[in-house]
């Protein structure tokens, strides 16, 4: 059997357009900063990373729907080429700043390059399902574990998990050079429906702005009551369903639509926002990131690879991967120390890709824009990694000084944890039950009607 070069420099362009707009979509909130500016210009700074996500989500639906109206692969590849090179001479650069409104600047341009990528690449590779599923398998992995290379303190960067590669920046823009080079202009890519570019475009620009909106109402609330805090987070969480719920709808909700795709996503962002709030507190215990990324990628593998050759409408299949989704929440409410540690965390993870990447592969939508908007959604959902830091900050384990000690009177021991708090089980409840609202379109699928 002859060896199908093109294919194979497809699946590897994918691979890195996948991890590379992951990446560079990627700006995890900060808990401190080195940064000498008055404080309305750092505000304005933290402000602008939730911000330039949503902007780069929007972006690659409308580079997706540019490319596929265009209908060249060539033009897709060419596309993904120039927004990497503009990343890496962001990266090149950003050392080098010393104005705060530049690295703002920086910012919204590096996300608006990500979204180019991404709704590219999605437009060239996602009718064959190999592609398609190299694509994912970088995406999911990176959005999962890339959160391990975070420190929390903000610097002269464009996102605190540091700038991409050049490595990756390099491999990118090779294949995505190479495969420009080599496409083939009678493959082009299928024109979009009458009406689908404008519905995706309406739903990714309200999806963006109300979770951005919805976010930053729950950031405020730092200094709130606890009664205020929680009757905030469960209103915005609610707001954030009925919004997703309105586009879901507008997408449709049978197999093989955007909308059924959009709650798969959409329960992937919320299983994931407690791990990764966990992820960041306990990062420093991980003598190797990679070892995260590898379990990560491992879970997120073996969910794509059990989707293969198995039946869209396999009820049995996605309530096993919504059940995994919802036990990850669940799981903080354990009593024993060995639950949540750094192997625990390394379970959640694997537990994440597997369940997310399972749920995600088997409804993935025949719409090209559809399916880069779901693919957006984990990033811009902002409104769970908001409600997960908030809530973490109302479950703050006390410590003491140990006087016991004669003659060491600098030691400390933590006071035990107690896992099951009220406030633990209140965020374990409210996670999970937004992964039920998400789950309960998804388990009455039904089958599309044959044109």
């Amino acid at each position: 059997m002859p060896v199908d070069f093109r294919a194979i420099l497809t699946a590897f362009a994918a691979m890195h357009a996948g991890v590379l707009a992951a990446v560079a979509l990627t700006n995890p909130a900060l808990s401190d900063w080195a940064i000498v500016a008055s404080q309305s210009e750092v505000d304005r700074w933290i402000s602008t990373g939730p911000t330039a996500v949503g902007l780069g989500a929007v972006v690659a639906v409308l580079a997706c729907a540019l490319v596929q109206r265009r209908g060249s692969r060539r033009a897709a590849w060419i596309a993904v080429a120039v927004a990497t090179l503009v990343i890496a001479a962001i990266s090149a650069v950003v050392r080098d700043v010393a104005v705060l409104d530049l690295l703002i600047s920086l910012i919204i341009i590096k996300s608006i390059a990500a979204g180019i990528i991404l709704g590219c690449a999605v437009a060239a590779v996602w009718d064959r399902t190999t592609t398609r599923n190299i694509l994912m398998l970088g995406a999911l992995t990176t959005f999962l574990s890339i959160r391990v290379f975070a420190n929390g303190m903000g610097s002269m960067s464009t996102s605190a998990v540091g700038e991409p590669s050049w490595i990756l920046l390099g491999g990118m823009t090779i294949a995505a050079i190479a495969c420009a080079a080599t496409a083939q202009a009678e493959f082009r890519i299928r024109r979009p429906d009458a009406g689908e570019i404008r519905i995706a475009l309406v739903v990714i620009a309200a999806l963006a702005i109300g979770h951005r909106v919805l976010g930053s109402v729950i950031d405020r609330q730092e200094y709130a009551s606890e009664g205020t805090a929680w009757f905030v987070m469960a209103a915005c969480a609610a707001a954030a369903l009925a919004l997703t719920a309105i586009a879901a709808r507008r997408l449709g909700d049978q197999s093989g639509a955007g909308g059924t795709f959009l709650w798969a996503a959409t329960a992937l962002a919320a299983a994931s926002a407690p791990v990764f709030v966990d992820l960041a507190k306990q990062q420093d215990l991980w003598r190797s990131p990679w070892r995260l990324i590898l379990v990560a990628g491992v879970g997120v593998a073996l969910g794509l690879r059990l989707r293969l050759g198995r039946n869209l409408h396999n009820r049995p299949l996605r309530l096993v991967a919504l059940a995994i989704l919802v036990a990850v929440p669940l799981s903080a409410v354990l009593p024993m120390q060995a639950a949540h540690g750094t192997i625990a965390l390394a379970v959640k993870l694997a537990a994440l890709g597997f369940g997310g990447a399972l749920l995600m592969s088997a409804l993935a939508p025949g719409s090209l824009v559809d399916a880069t908007l779901g693919l957006t959604i984990p990033f811009a959902a902002m409104t769970f990694s908001s409600i997960a830091i908030l809530a973490d900050q109302l479950t703050w384990a006390p410590t003491r000084v140990n006087f016991s000690f004669v003659g060491q009177p600098t030691e400390f021991t933590s006071i035990p944890v107690d896992y099951f708090t009220a406030q633990t089980i209140g965020t374990a409840l409210l996670f999970t039950a937004i992964i039920t609202v998400c789950a309960i379109p998804v388990t009455r699928l039904r089958p599309s009607n044959p044109a």
